[in-house]
Order: C-alpha cells, then sequence, then structure tokens
C-alpha cells in the first residue's frame, strides 16, 4: 500500500523528474540526507533502476574524523491531494456442449491521496563540492569492497527528501461479490490516503497503515564516481554517469557471474547481446519482434525442464500474483539478487499479507530457494539452479514493466482459456501484419467477448489488434516504446508454464 500511494505522488507531480518514490516504509529512517544509496544499473534493456537504501552515510566511507556538516534547508513543498482510478472489467458468456455458464470480472482500484502540508529538505551542494576536494573515500569499507563487487552498482548519496508534516494513513478495502454459475467475481480494491490534524482514523477498512509525521514519501540522489586513489566526483549532470573506476573493479575478490543483458557501469561483465535495445517501429507488423521472442524461449528454457507439475505450481502462482503489484515488484528484486548469486533481503516479505506471503515462499521454495525455518533448517531438497532463478526473474521483469491495468486483462486472459489462441497469434504474425481469422487457432476470436478482452490486452501494450472480415491485422501502435516487447516476453512465458506448444507453422518464421 506504501508503495503504491509514494509511486502514484510522484506520477502525478513529476513522471519525468529526478524524484524516486519510497518503496517500503522501514527505507524511512535510512534516507537521511548524505546517506548512501546503492543504484543497481538496469538489467533487462526495459527496466528501471533499482534504488536501495543503506544504513551507511557519506561520513561513515571517508577517510578521516573531521565531520562534514552541510548546511541542511527545509522549506515548504507543496500541498498534495488526488484521487485516481484505474478499472478494468470484461464478461463473456460460453457454451461447451449442453453446459452454459457465464464469466464476469472487474477489478477496480481507486486510490484517494491527501498527504497534506509536505516538505523538502536538502543540503548546500556548493559546501559539498569543497568537500569532495580535500576527502577522500575509504576503498577498505567493507560497504565499498561489496558495492563494488557487484560490478553493476554504484554509490549515490541521498541529495534531497520530500517529508510529511502531519500524521497520515494509507487505508486498503477489499471486495469480493461472487457472481452465479461459475465466474472470475468481482473485486473491488479501494486504496485511501489521508492526512489527519485530529489522529483519527477511519475503521471502515480491512487494512489501516499509519504514517508518521517526517516520514520520507520521496527523495532524489547524486551518484559518485570513484577513482582508484580514492578521491570521488560528484555527478551533477545527466550525461556524467557514477560508478567505480575500471582499475578498482578490476582488483575486486569476487566475479559474480553477469547473466544479465544490459550497459552496466565500467568493467561489468555481459552475456549475449539483447534481441531488441531501441524503441520498437510504429505501425508494424508485430513480425519485427521474431528476435525478441525467440530470445525469450531461449531464456524459458529452465522452464521447459521443469517436471508439469512445478510448471502447473509456478503458473498458478503467476497467474494469482497478477493481482498483486506489490507482490511482482518484490519477486522481482528477490529473484535480481538470487540470479546473480546474492544472499536475497527479504524484510519486505513482512510489508504483505500473511497469505501472500506465504505464497512468495512457495512459489519460492519451488524455485529451489531454501527458505531457512526458525530453527535455521531448510526443508527443501531441491538443487536450485542459477538459470532456473534468471528465467524466473526474466519473467516477473516483464511483468514488472506493465501497467495494472494490462495485468488485470492478462489475468481475464488466464481466467477464459485464450492464451493459447494469443500465443500462436504473436508466434505467427507475417511481414504484412495480416492473419486469416478462419485459422483454427484463431477460432476463439471469432467470438465477440473474447476478441474484445485480447484487443484490450494488446492496446494496452501499444499494439492495435484489428478484425477484418475474414483476417486479424497486429501492428504497433504509435511510438509503442518496450511495451510490445513486454507482452510478447509475458505471453511466451506463460505459454511454456502452462504446457502451451509452440507453434510456428509459417516457414518463413522460423530464425536461423
Amino acid at each position: 500500500m506504501f508503495a503504491k500511494a509514494t509511486s502514484s505522488f510522484v506520477k502525478q507531480i513529476e513522471s519525468s523528474g529526478d524524484l524516486i518514490p519510497v518503496s517500503s516504509l522501514n527505507d524511512s529512517d535510512k534516507l537521511q540526507l548524505l546517506n548512501l544509496v546503492t543504484k543497481r544499473k538496469k538489467g533487462w534493456f526495459w527496466q528501471k533502476p533499482k534504488y536501495h537504501p543503506s544504513s551507511f552515510s557519506l561520513q561513515d566511507i571517508l577517510t578521516g574524523d573531521a565531520p562534514i556538516k552541510p548546511a541542511v534547508t527545509e522549506s515548504v513543498f507543496l500541498k498534495y491531494e488526488g484521487k485516481f482510478e484505474d478499472k478494468v472489467g470484461a464478461s463473456t458468456e460460453t457454451q461447451i456442449a449442453n453446459l452454459s455458464f457465464s464469466l464476469e470480472g472487474q477489478d477496480s482500484i481507486s486510490l484517494e491521496s491527501s498527504f497534506g502540508n509536505l516538505k523538502k529538505q536538502e543540503f548546500d551542494l556548493h559546501q559539498l563540492l569543497k568537500i569532495a576536494e580535500k576527502r577522500a573515500i575509504h576503498l577498505d569499507h567493507s560497504f565499498v569492497q561489496q558495492t563494488c563487487e557487484k560490478k553493476n552498482e554504484i554509490l549515490c548519496i541521498v541529495n534531497e527528501k520530500v517529508i510529511t508534516s502531519q500524521k497520515c494513513s494509507i487505508s486498503e478495502h477489499l471486495q469480493i461479490e461472487e457472481k452465479c454459475g461459475g465466474t472470475l467475481g468481482l473485486k473491488t480494491k479501494i486504496l485511501k490516503v489521508s492526512a489527519n490534524d485530529d489522529g483519527t482514523i477511519s475503521k471502515d477498512t480491512d487494512i489501516v497503515l499509519e504514517i508518521p509525521p517526517r516520514t520520507v514519501i520521496a527523495y532524489s540522489v547524486t551518484e559518485l564516481f570513484i577513482n582508484q586513489s580514492g578521491q570521488f566526483e560528484l555527478c551533477l549532470i545527466s550525461e556524467k554517469c557514477g560508478g567505480f573506476d575500471k582499475v578498482l573493479l578490476g582488483k575486486t575478490k569476487k566475479d559474480y557471474a553477469s547473466t544479465l543483458c544490459s550497459s552496466c557501469v565500467d568493467g561489468a561483465n555481459k552475456s549475449q547481446m539483447c534481441a531488441v535495445r531501441t524503441d520498437v517501429p510504429s505501425e508494424t507488423s508485430l513480425s519485427i519482434l521474431k528476435p525478441a521472442i525467440e530470445e525469450a524461449k531461449q531464456q524459458f528454457q529452465p522452464f521447459i525442464e521443469l517436471s508439469e507439475e512445478k510448471c502447473q505450481q509456478l503458473f498458478k502462482f503467476y497467474c494469482e500474483f497478477l493481482y498483486h503489484e506489490d507482490v511482482i515488484s518484490l519477486l522481482e528484486n528477490v529473484l535480481d539478487e538470487l540470479s546473480s548469486a546474492e544472499q536475497p533481503n527479504l524484510m519486505e516479505l513482512q510489508e504483505l499479507e500473511s497469505t501472500q506471503a506465504q505464497k512468495v515462499k512457495d512459489l519460492l521454495q519451488i524455485l529451489g530457494y531454501s527458505y531457512p525455518n526458525e530453527d535455521g533448517s531448510s526443508k527443501n531438497t531441491d538443487i536450485a539452479t542459477p538459470e532456473l532463478f534468471t528465467a524466473a526473474f526474466y519473467l516477473f521483469s516483464a511483468l514488472d514493466g506493465m501497467s495494472e491495468e494490462s495485468l488485470a486483462v492478462l489475468g481475464i486472459c488466464c481466467e477464459i482459456q485464450i492464451l493459447p489462441t494469443l500465443h500462436y497469434l504473436i508466434n505467427n504474425i507475417p511481414d504484412d501484419g495480416m492473419l486469416s481469422i478462419d485459422k483454427e487457432d484463431l477460432l476463439l476470436l471469432k467470438e465477440e467477448d473474447n476478441f474484445y478482452i485480447a484487443e484490450r490486452l494488446f492496446s494496452l501494450s501499444n499494439v492495435c489488434l484489428e478484425r477484418k472480415e475474414s483476417s486479424i491485422k497486429v501492428v504497433t501502435g504509435e511510438q509503442p516504446g518496450m511495451l510490445p516487447v513486454l507482452l510478447c516476453i509475458v505471453l511466451q512465458g506463460f505459454a511454456i508454464l502452462s504446457g502451451i506448444k509452440s507453434s510456428m507453422s509459417n516457414p518463413s518464421l522460423q530464425v536461423e
């Protein structure tokens, strides 16, 4: 809830700026000015950088004992109130033999935010520049060494933060109304943020999270570039990137094998080149994404090697998590660490509902992670492989890049079982983008409701799905960005986990 509220706040006031939403209430105390934050450069080409606050400050890693105390100013930032809604609904009637039933689904998320009067704190940058000229970073400090060893992480300092000035609360209400006769049900989730001058909190909710005054809800950072002597620079312009000198990277004690396709800091390992790195062209047949689809098949190869039972279990979890964006983001972070041979940080599990937290543990156990019991032992005897963690991370990362509405519609697609049709569609689109709707694998799209749901899913990914008299046309929209790629990756991954066989009937689509 907290992450959703802060993320919406940042999107509304500064969608393309420097502010970073605080994803965990536990991180608020760590986000003091001049505290250190690690920035993990994007892994897959569609990802945004990940920021992880630490308990260390710049003072802790500098040589010398003289304290650094640049002047700090606090000013009124703004009064923030807003109401945002995201709704998606679908219904269809289906008849199998003599059995008729209806499916109705709607997911409605309403977010009302009133953080009240917000304040901003920032330090005197000119004073810090003078300090940087005279001081150096202690390269033997364990936190510096461990960050350098990861190679795709850089050090940053908190240069400003936005804080609340009064007590607030975030409340969530989930209402489920079952429909008669075989259903998806009606799910309505309301998330509300309220600033309370008198400290009162509405009790007409399922979950309430209190936010005390002076809680950090957003912050910005300045990256550090550290050379081999320990001297460091503050990266003050966007063209200047932080990181470690190549010589330092070459001296690290460990060399974690990188399975990520990324443009990391200098000296980082790189695996095979991504098939798609630039934005997808506008109004072009989706066949242009054949290389991305083929790469996805390779990334998901570890899924194919799993037993059918485990694949079905994973598929069930993936489908359930489509309605829980916070779980998707958490698992993306955890699997990112596991795929890099790191011990995952599972503290955020405490912020999930107990049922969701248990499902996360169950999914990780299926993947081979030995989650420790209270006595320190582990009952999981499966052997974990980095490749399987990477495959799961790849799919969760693609899901995390999709909108909440897209995930909800994808969930409806899973419920009404049109995934095989959509999978066939993306794997068999010719260069002109036209397919005959009379093909056996596309017959479900002749039904108006099925086509509407598929069209909605594709449009949310900037792909135009158009039905003509006897054919279907699939082309990218205007300035589609990376969303069509994410859609193809997700459909490919879901197809493999659900047991759908790849269909590449058109020889012209085979990749050499």
